[in-house]
């Protein structure tokens, strides 16, 4: 599907604090790959718990851990027990035959999905399994909707699923000019601004400290009230659906969040304070794991909101 940006819904109110925002910036897609997860076709099928691994004897090489977008919070994530089958891989059927018995007992729904017979994938596959190098390295992620910027920072040991995006920085020129070539519309439009990427990462190094300065901004306030300028709001469709707004976090609408480049030692700090944020997010997100430790997460969150 695709999205349109439409700059127009920015209310008048508010259209010289954004302009503001935006500046002469480049856009975080000047310097981040920005994508989205593992679409499947059919979700539960191929997204398991550890009791139908356990049951089918899965084997290992045939899955992968995998986050989906309601486990991603600001600045952390958990990983809430689920595997994807992942058939992007050289003779699947034949290496892992457990896997195939376990997709079998789904054959039928796997069939009907218009990835098979309109674009004729197989019907053990995986619609769009995207490639381990996209999962594998440093990232950034977040949840495809949310009701505020939910960004936090992974290693590269997960996979995630289309309900979440990625943001990398890029692997090399090619893959650069990869993406200019799919998002030739919002270049041209001007919403995107880029430079020449050995230039962008001169201005700011492909490094795990820069990607979680990214995060800071990301996260940043002044950033959540800008993309919700003109990131469009959803529904969610739940029989008790969460209170509040919901935004598509999902590309175009993230590539063309300003970031502003600051200097070495302010990047430095931001990236400090953004690990400590992090620690304590996780500090409490345990503690409200455990019903009696309700007062030491409230002044985790106290010492957090001072950050």
């Amino acid at each position: 599907m695709s999205y349109q940006i439409n700059l127009r819904r920015v209310p008048y109110k508010y259209l010289d604090l954004f302009e503001k925002i935006r500046g002469t910036n480049y856009t975080l897609d000047n310097y981040a790959y920005v994508y989205r997860g593992i679409w499947t076709g059919v979700l539960k099928v191929f997204v398991v718990d550890s009791n139908i691994v356990n049951d089918f004897q899965i084997e290992n090489g045939a899955i992968k851990p995998v986050l989906r977008g309601k486990d991603i919070k600001p600045f952390y994530y958990r990983f809430n027990d689920r595997w994807v089958i992942y058939t992007n891989q050289e003779d699947f059927p034949n290496k892992y035959p457990n896997a195939m018995k376990y997709l079998e007992t789904r054959k039928i729904v796997l069939e009907r999905r218009g990835a098979v017979w309109i674009h004729g994938k197989k019907w053990w596959e995986l619609e769009e399994p995207l490639t381990p190098e996209m999962f594998e390295v440093e990232k950034l992620i977040s949840p495809y909707t949310a009701n505020r910027n939910s960004f936090a920072y992974e290693e590269g040991k997960y996979y995630v699923m289309d309900s979440t995006i990625i943001v990398r920085f890029y692997k090399n020129n090619k893959e650069r000019e990869k993406y200019v070539k799919e998002n030739a519309k919002i270049i041209d439009e001007g919403h995107s601004r880029l430079t020449d990427l050995d230039e962008a990462y001169k201005e700011l190094p492909p490094t795990k400290e820069n990607l979680l300065y990214i995060l800071g901004l990301l996260n940043s306030d002044v950033l959540e009230f800008y993309i919700k300028q003109y990131a469009p709001r959803v529904s969610k469709r739940m029989r008790n659906p969460p209170k509040g707004r919901f935004y598509l976090y999902i590309p175009p609408f993230t590539n063309i969040l300003p970031i502003k480049i600051a200097e070495s030692d302010t990047r430095k700090e931001i990236a400090k304070i953004v690990t400590a944020i992090e620690e304590i997010s996780k500090k409490i997100e345990d503690l409200k794991q455990q019903n009696n430790r309700k007062e030491s997460a409230e002044e985790l969150e106290t010492e957090r909101n001072r950050h």
